[in-house]
């Protein structure tokens, strides 16, 4: 669903290339969205818009999302998903820059490069591919920066358990992580098992062809270092 600078290169939400209007507010059919500051250029397909113009975006893993989504209620705007399953917020401008979160991305320009967000036609409000989750009107845009990074940070919690001390290993790549995942329970002799840890990237790669496990046993908190 994102892009960097000139890339072309479809992704996941299925991107095309850039072309749309340098204004980007050319009128859309739809009456839900004229008493809107923005609306999506009229199209036929998920086209890539620079963030950092008229707004900034959030990235969350399904998982993540779903569980943030479902704590802010009526409080959310205008939610992108996109064929993974992957939930897009759009926020004030310059409202956040980076977040300590497993998986979360904030979405903003940058000095030296453009960043670009997979927007779909505001009639897309139903899947497979990329649409409009909660799709955009009036009452439903943007969305407050800070409910929506304290139900992101709730659902990190609950999803994923609390972050634990220092970086860790990540079990594939074998590379230090700041987002460590825990996926598995090492079993050991003495009863207390030791969490297996992946990167974003690789936490979903885990084979156990299970969903991620909430790792948030005494034993495990007791063993493990947390903050």
């Amino acid at each position: 669903m994102t892009t960097r600078s000139s890339t072309t290169t479809p992704a996941s939400g299925g991107l095309v290339p850039e072309s749309h209007s340098e204004d980007g507010d050319a009128t859309v059919p739809d009456v839900t969205t004229n008493a809107l500051p923005w609306k999506p250029p009229p199209a036929v397909d998920v086209e890539p818009l620079p963030v950092g113009k008229w707004w900034d975006a959030v990235r969350a893993p399904a998982a993540i999302g779903e569980r943030a989504l479902k704590t802010l209620g009526d409080e959310t705007g205008a939610v992108i998903q996109d064929k993974r399953g992957t939930l897009y917020w759009l926020i004030t401008v310059g409202s956040a820059t980076s977040w300590p979160l497993r998986g979360v991305r904030v979405l903003t320009e940058l000095a030296d490069e453009r960043t670009y967000l997979g927007v779909p036609p505001v009639s897309w409000t139903t899947g497979p591919e990329a649409h409009w989750r909660v799709p955009l009107g009036p009452d439903r845009y943007l969305t407050d920066a800070q409910r929506l990074r304290g139900a992101l940070t709730e659902a990190d919690r609950a999803e994923y358990g609390l972050m634990p001390e220092g970086r860790q290993l990540c079990y594939r790549c074998q590379l230090p992580t700041d987002e460590p995942i825990p996926v598995d329970v090492e079993a050991r002799t003495n009863g207390v098992g030791k969490i297996i840890y992946a990167c974003p990237t690789h936490a979903p790669l885990y084979p156990t062809g299970q969903h991620l496990r909430t790792l948030t046993s005494a034993p495990a908190t007791e063993h493990e270092g947390r903050r």
